[in-house]
């Protein structure tokens, strides 16, 4: 007997620690997940003691949708909730930036809405916009708030005409006041902060230079199920356009092209692939790969919305946003193990193009490195090109490719690096005779596809590769093709 009451006490005494551990994990799955914010006009804000806008509205529908128990409070400050999420359990913050900086340190689920940070000018210049982003390191002053992502931003990218403020109201009333005249914002927190009609009288965007999306962050203890319930909630909401409802509650007659999709989609400026139509409320995207993309959305069952973009933005959001998609990307060997591969829907055979005039002949590598200047678009395929075989005559201070094609044109430089489809479609909309061109030596010929990001689902990279596919199969394709690009071969 007294050997029986001794196995007993021993077996009770081993699973008491098993015992405990799972008493926490049963309490700490039944309290709720502490959710913190700052003060963000539209995106968060307290309203008669609750909390409420933009990111808190649909986090609080998406929760509630999942079954994920939640108390959401503000704190006084951005940092305050930053660091209690981050060194916390059991927590998560809202209305945060998916940077590539912090998505290791959260799980995510969104985004609930994207921030489109902007450098913005009072009054009226002489400037030409959008300015350049290296060119806004010269303006005088800029307003910034300590700590905010705009901020660090333009830190690191090395400004050193930023003017500190400690909250964005007294950032926004030296703006108002005039004691500067520059101010780096999100553009819908500023819209939101000015008198109805302000914005458009006073304020001119004097740059675009980052598209974040905000997220929910949960601390790394939460459950996983939790946050792909969140996550699938979300979606849900997007597609059924209940966030763009919410969304319009704060910022009336907004487009619901300023919204995030289900899959975040970019591409640039870039005729006849994809260019604006039409301007304000009538403004689309259409063209080439535009019309293949959309055939893929359709069969998908749903259609996101584009974003046209400078290349060099987009280029960095897909390299680390889950579920983003760029297109027309060139299919590169340094890109190769980037990014994940749907096409393709392209040709990029790119040559060096001169003016007829000029008497040049470039038939050589060493010809073409021998030029006074060679043009290309900023961080094209065709910039790399020229940079990895160390040409020292590059001139890429084009954004776009119709900004580079002026340059030949109006004999800033000797060259043009371009594919000959960009110069066909360039060469027709500028009235340009192609006998004002001449096509000199070819330095590729591969294929352009729609790159998404490595966290997208391989699940989702996988069906957009069987309906294009399909599109291939049942002559979608090549119809599509031929209403743009008669008698030049398909990719």
């Amino acid at each position: 007997m007294k050997n029986k009451f001794l196995q007993i006490a021993t077996a009770l005494f081993l699973m008491a620690p098993l015992l405990f551990l799972n008493s926490c994990t049963e309490e700490k799955e039944d309290s709720p997940i502490q959710v913190y914010g700052a003060e963000y006009t539209p995106n968060l804000l307290e309203v008669d003691g609750a909390v409420v806008g933009i990111d808190a509205d649909i986090a609080s529908e998406a929760m509630n949708s999942a079954g994920v128990k939640f108390e959401m409070s503000l704190s006084d400050t951005w940092q305050t909730a930053y660091d209690a999420v981050l060194t916390g359990s059991n927590k998560a913050m809202m209305s945060i930036g998916y940077t590539p900086e912090r998505k290791d340190l959260f799980k995510w689920a969104g985004p609930t809405s994207q921030s489109m940070l902007g450098i913005f000018e009072k009054g009226e210049s002489a400037l030409v916009y959008p300015v350049p982003i290296d060119e806004c390191k010269l303006l005088p002053s800029i307003a910034v708030v300590s700590n905010l992502l705009e901020t660090t931003t333009l830190e690191e990218l090395g400004f050193s005409n930023l003017v500190y403020y400690n909250t964005y109201d007294a950032a926004l009333a030296a703006f108002m006041n005039g004691d500067v005249k520059f101010m780096a914002s999100d553009f819908f927190h500023l819209l939101s902060k000015l008198p109805s009609g302000y914005f458009m009288e006073h304020v001119k965007t004097v740059t675009r230079f980052r598209t974040v999306y905000n997220y929910i962050a949960f601390s790394k203890d939460v459950s996983d199920e939790v946050v792909s319930k969140t996550q699938k909630a979300i979606e849900s909401m997007i597609k059924n356009q209940r966030t763009f409802s919410i969304v319009t509650n704060y910022l009336p007659g907004l487009p619901i092209d300023y919204m995030p999709g289900t899959i975040q989609i970019y591409t640039e400026a870039c005729p006849p692939f994809s260019y604006y139509t039409g301007k304000d409320t009538t403004r689309k995207i259409e063209g080439a790969s535009v019309d293949i993309v959309n055939e893929i959305q359709a069969r998908t069952g749903h259609v996101n919305k584009l974003n046209m973009s400078l290349w060099l933005d987009a280029y960095a959001i897909v390299q680390y946003l889950p579920n983003s998609a760029l297109f027309n990307m060139t299919r590169t060997p340094e890109r190769e193990a980037m990014f994940q591969w749907v096409g393709p829907i392209s040709t990029s055979r790119s040559y060096f193009y001169t003016l007829a005039s000029s008497g040049l002949t470039v038939s050589t590598i060493e010809q073409a490195k021998a030029l006074q200047s060679i043009a290309t678009t900023k961080g094209w395929f065709t910039h790399d090109y020229l940079i990895q075989h160390n040409f020292q005559n590059i001139v890429a201070t084009a954004l776009t490719s119709t900004e580079a094609f002026q340059q030949l044109l109006n004999g800033e430089v000797q060259a043009l690096l371009m594919t000959d489809l960009d110069i066909k479609w360039l060469a027709e909309i500028s009235e340009t005779p192609m006998s004002n061109l001449t096509q000199q030596l070819q330095v590729s010929d591969l294929k352009d596809y729609i790159a998404f990001s490595l966290n997208t689902p391989a699940s989702t990279v996988q069906q957009w590769q069987q309906y294009l596919d399909a599109m291939n199969a049942d002559g979608t394709f090549n119809t599509l093709w031929n209403k743009w690009f008669e008698g030049f071969p398909k990719p």
